[in-house]
């Protein structure tokens, strides 16, 4: 496999975003069913700000957290201008001051007056503050590009959203739903954020092959290991209010999905590398172009597998911090599902990665390779446009099939400065 047509690629990225989109639309959830409000009682949730916070003395705390304590409550209501008042308990002793921005929850019950507490802070203000600076950072790096990333970012979370998380809700099975979107959201984030050409068809391909992989592995050592997909308190919950979900399907999909997000990034650079490597020498054959790349995706795997620990580790550190003090010992702990959950997710993203770097090197170098001969852009100009094109030769600008000669390059070069060839033009 040193050749490859690019038309072929995208035959190939053209099948499998067809069969993606036909089991989209054959998995695509109906109209989801409001839940029917009891007669009996209702919950509403208001926006209020609290005014003051005042510790009850000498309340009984049997049964609350270590240093938790019981507060009486006092908050304006938004919307009425309304105050209330309501005990609650205060976890941590200091969680809970005047002036914060918070959302209680009226229960209302028939012949009774309503209860309140405290169901969440609000928090739409930092968060748009943040996301004002990451559009403007992104927008001010990455500009066009930046540009065509976050509109792939608002379509990925938008096909989450829409399309995979009400299909598991209807039934579907939550490894499939996560196979058809994490392939959809490939094809569409690469192609916008990169250029549809023949180094992102690489990246994609490569990372279609590295997500088969890593869905493979998913599914036999979760098999393997038993995981029930009961370890996590979110799944157990979601398994109560919903009903009738696979966890351990929810498992699988968490992986494939959280794995794509790096393997993107991996097949991406590596595909790149192996383009700007053709392009600084073009006579470079498959081999070279292989291994060149092969040495940057080493460093590049080693630094991303030590990232994917720390990530997951990051998400779990109050997990970590639990179990050690535990009085079981380190292959209890590690073997628990809480924690072998987290590490099959980590070692099956990290081959996963590993595999991403060869197939989609070898695909790039023979596609790269592939490509017909394309003369020099330079020489197709005339000396006018030469003269005022405004920039200098790009490497991107030539591609050759073989290396030329020092004397021919000279000239080449001479040619596209308008320099003098030779002492008497000069």
């Amino acid at each position: 496999m040193e050749r490859i047509n690019h038309a072929t690629l995208l035959a190939v990225v053209g099948a499998v975003g067809l069969v993606a989109v036909v089991a989209m639309i054959a998995m695509w959830p109906g109209p989801r069913p409001l839940p029917e409000a009891s007669e009996a009682q209702t919950t509403e949730l208001l926006d209020a700000t609290l005014l003051e916070v005042t510790p009850i003395e000498e309340a009984d705390t049997t049964g609350l957290p270590p240093g938790a304590v019981l507060v009486e409550v006092t908050a304006r209501v938004e919307a009425t201008g309304e105050t209330v008042r309501f005990e609650t308990t205060d976890d941590t002793g200091n969680l809970y001051e005047s002036g914060q921005a918070v959302r209680l929850a009226q229960i209302t019950q028939p012949d009774l007056p309503p209860t309140y507490f405290i169901s969440d802070f609000r928090r739409s203000g930092p968060m748009i503050v943040l996301t004002a600076l990451f559009i403007v950072a992104v927008l001010s790096f990455g500009r066009l590009q930046g540009a065509r990333a976050l509109v792939g970012l608002a379509l990925t979370f938008l096909l989450i959203v829409g399309f995979m998380i009400p299909a598991v809700l209807e039934g579907r099975s939550p490894l499939t739903v996560a196979v058809v979107g994490a392939l959809l959201i490939m094809i569409v984030t690469l192609y916008l954020s990169h250029g549809f050409n023949a180094k992102t068809t690489a990246a994609v391909v490569g990372t279609s092959l590295a997500l088969i992989v890593t869905g493979v592995l998913a599914v036999v050592f979760v098999e393997a290991a038993n995981f029930t997909g009961f370890a996590s308190e979110e799944a157990r919950l979601a398994n109560v209010e919903v009903g009738g979900l696979s966890l351990r399907g929810l498992l699988l999909a968490g992986i494939i999905i959280g794995g794509l997000g790096v393997l993107d990034d991996v097949t991406m650079s590596q595909s790149s590398t192996v383009f700007q490597l053709h392009r600084a020498n073009p006579a470079a054959g498959f081999g070279q172009l292989l291994r060149g790349a092969l040495a940057v995706g080493r460093d590049h795997i080693a630094a991303t597998v030590n990232t994917l620990f720390l990530a997951y580790a990051g998400a779990s550190l109050p997990l970590l911090i639990l179990f050690a003090g535990s009085p079981d010992g380190l292959g209890t702990v590690v073997t628990s599902e809480t924690v072998a959950v987290e590490v099959v997710r980590t070692l099956v993203g990290s081959v996963g990665l590993i595999a991403a770097v060869p197939i989609t090197t070898a695909l790039a170098a023979a596609l790269v390779l592939g490509e017909p001969v394309r003369s020099t852009r330079a020489r197709q100009k005339s000396d006018h446009e030469l003269q005022n094109d405004g920039r200098s030769l790009n490497t991107e600008d030539v591609v050759y099939s073989t290396r030329p000669d020092d004397e021919e390059w000279e000239q080449r070069l001479r040619d596209a400065y308008r320099l003098p060839r030779n002492e008497e033009e000069r």
